[in-house]
């Protein structure tokens, strides 16, 4: 802010470009236009100034900002002869300004003075600050296998605790940074682990786990590092927890999944859960992800926003804990935040997020003083769990790794075991036969298409963006896919060469679905709310079909009926519906009343349905066909390897074939002693 004020009094009476602005502030750092908004917000407040009648600074829309008042700089003798003699300062002369508000430009001027001084101490190793910002990058590797999905290291940075898995099963156990020796905390379990912490003094380990097909969430419980007896601290919530520097309160979040209250934020006692209150929420489709209380317990940062449109919507704030009055902590969007570490002191945050069209988690740094964002790592890693030692000198993270591939078996013989095509994330088959999926190999997620017999590999889009989600007109003539590069996810339509990339949506966006017989119209679901749309191909015209929203629906390739999993009074139901009119044509029982299903399909003439449903464990997946004429399902192969959920499921049009996205993330724990 301090810089920003020199520059704006520097250039008086002048209209000052956005990205004249940023050039000049920030001139070797990533920083969007927000910033600048934020921080004249902020010089409007310490100026005592209002922007709709500005005495100081005011907005000129679509352009910049230009500084009101009328400057005139003494030269001091100091600076001409470098003695010391007595000095006059900058001198504003302020026409038609009361002369209160002078005083006003020259607190805020020591006060942004102090500022300077104050980022310039810590910066410069000054008392707490963070070694971990200063030193150069160390990185050494905790595991390597690819099997640790969470790691927190304790406050005196001597332990750390993680989660290890081990055939759909996993377990906790504790080691030292730099010795050979770990111990298990907690036995090989069918449990899954979704958050961890270390209490301040180092005696306990704070967890939530629960079963990894379960509709339930999981469970916080509170156990002695080095084993004991588990005591649950609190009921039903998700994987992002956080205990105040006493230890003696623990902040997480709770997911009911309505639309009035998708996600809230809540604080309890530590000990016992006693105390509860809920202090933020927000309605569909905004989540509020991972939390963390400040070094002075006095409030609590959180990453809230959405990603459904493959956009920059997702923020950081933070919360007062006695009032529940809430700010933001920067302007700055990313596609996804995972993971928040407060710095000593609260000068800022590290966090783990994505924004697009990067394609890597990578670690960044929020200032608390100015609200910029930068990032910290440049390669091509993707970090996701953040912990920090008590001064900062020492961080643990996780590396993660997509490694799925498209696997084609056959219908007659699915036990035989299935042919590997490609690496891919999503699939579905042309009407010839051949298959068409989106992957990641060039870095970017890209449209590419295969013939059955694994020839005739070729690439058909190439852009920094997410293509996903390919389907294929009837005709065989035209793919069209899903794409943010134009800020949000929209549809696009390509020639089955790749030739004549053209926009077909523009309102709501989303995945395509089917195209119609006639080839008149794309059904899709839309991105933000989940719901069934179509546009005229000819016109572009774009209205809804369904309005039921269900995150685990697929519509037939008649465009007739839409298939819907369920969950009603405790158990999941398959219910097919007729569309328009969304009455319910028939409801069917899973195979398995344990399990959950993951993925779902139609055959191409309507006559059955497809789906994956996984264990307990979530690691043992099978896939079984429904026919819609009342018979039994029948089970049709044991998947032996996770499915990439919600998009890897393609029935072939001759029924003789299906494709299934297979494979896995890896996961592995690092400690990291240097950023720069």
């Amino acid at each position: 802010m301090y810089e920003l004020l020199l520059v704006l009094i520097r250039h008086p009476d002048r209209i000052l470009e956005k990205e004249f602005l940023l050039q000049s502030i920030w001139p070797d750092s990533f920083v969007e236009e927000g910033n600048i908004s934020f921080n004249i917000r902020q010089l409007r407040k310490a100026l005592g100034d209002d922007a709709q009648t500005p005495s100081y600074i005011e907005t000129i829309p679509r352009r910049g900002y230009r500084f009101l008042a009328t400057v005139d700089e003494f030269v001091t003798e100091e600076r001409l002869t470098g003695e010391s003699v007595p000095r006059r300062d900058v001198k504003a002369r302020l026409d038609g300004v009361k002369p209160l508000s002078v005083l006003a430009v020259s607190a805020a001027a020591v006060l942004f003075a102090g500022l300077t001084f104050a980022i310039w101490f810590f910066s410069s190793g000054g008392v707490k600050a963070a070694p971990i910002l200063l030193a150069p990058f160390a990185l050494e590797r905790l595991s390597t296998d690819g099997q640790v999905h969470l790691a927190a290291i304790s406050r005196d940075g001597k332990m750390v605790v993680y989660s290890r898995r081990n055939a759909g099963k996993q377990s906790l156990w504790l080691m030292q940074p730099g010795a050979s020796e770990n111990s298990q905390i907690v036995p090989l379990s069918d449990f899954l682990y979704y958050g961890l912490a270390i209490s301040p003094d180092g005696k306990f380990v704070y967890y939530s786990r629960g079963q990894g097909s379960s509709q339930r969430q999981p469970d916080i419980y509170r156990e002695s590092i080095f084993g004991g007896v588990p005591q649950r601290v609190v009921s039903e919530a998700q994987g992002w927890i956080s205990l105040s520097p006493d230890g003696e309160k623990i902040s997480f979040v709770r997911c009911p999944y309505t639309d009035q209250e998708y996600c809230s934020l809540w604080i309890a006692d530590s000990i016992d859960g006693g105390n509860e209150r809920k202090l933020v929420s927000r309605p569909r489709p905004i989540r509020i992800a991972d939390n963390q209380i400040s070094p002075d317990g006095k409030t609590i940062a959180f990453a809230v926003g959405e990603s459904r449109t493959y956009s920059n919507d997702f923020g950081l704030s933070e919360v007062d804990i006695d009032s529940a009055a809430e700010r933001d902590l920067t302007s700055e969007k990313f596609f996804n935040i995972e993971h928040l570490a407060w710095l000593p002191d609260a000068q800022g945050l590290l966090l783990t997020a994505r924004r697009e069209p990067d394609k890597n988690f990578r670690i960044w740094h929020v200032s608390a003083a100015t609200g910029v964002a930068s990032s910290l790592t440049d390669d091509s890693q993707t970090y996701s769990a953040l912990s920090l030692n008590n001064d900062a000198s020492v961080l643990v993270t996780s590396q993660v790794a997509p490694d799925f591939h498209l696997n084609l078996y056959r219908s007659s013989d699915p036990t035989s075991g299935p042919r590997r095509l490609a690496d891919a994330l999503t699939v579905n088959f042309a009407p010839n036969g051949e298959l068409v999926f989106s992957s990641r190999r060039t870095g970017n997620q890209e449209i590419w298409s295969i013939k059955s017999d694994g020839s005739g590999e070729r690439q058909l889009t190439n852009n920094p963006s997410d293509d996903v989600a390919p389907i294929v007109s009837p005709d065989n003539d035209f793919i069209f896919f899903a794409s943010n590069r134009t800020g949000k996810i929209q549809i696009w339509k390509i020639n089955r060469d790749g030739s004549n990339q053209t926009q077909v949506t523009f309102q709501q966006g989303g995945n395509p679905l089917v195209v119609s017989r006639d080839g008149q119209w794309l059904y899709y679901k839309s991105a933000l709310e989940k719901k069934f749309m179509r546009v005229s191909i000819p016109d572009g015209h774009e209205e809804m079909v369904f309005d039921r929203s269900s995150q685990d629906s697929v519509l037939a390739p008649s465009g007739e009926r839409v298939a819907l999993s369920e969950r009603i009074n405790g158990e999941n139901l398959l219910n097919v519906v007729s569309l328009p009119d969304g009455a319910v044509v028939k409801t069917y029982r899973y195979a398995d009343s344990t399990a959950t299903p993951v993925c779902l399909g139609w055959s191409h003439d309507d006559k059955y349905l497809a789906y994956i449903l996984t264990d307990q464990s979530g690691l043992e997946q099978t896939l079984w066909f429904q026919p819609l004429d009342g018979q039994r399902p029948r089970k049709v192969v044991d998947l032996h390897e996770e499915v990439f959920e919600g998009s890897g499921l393609a029935l072939s049009p001759d029924d003789e074939s299906f494709a299934v996205v297979q494979g896995m993330w890896s996961h592995d724990a690092v400690l990291i002693r240097g950023l720069k």
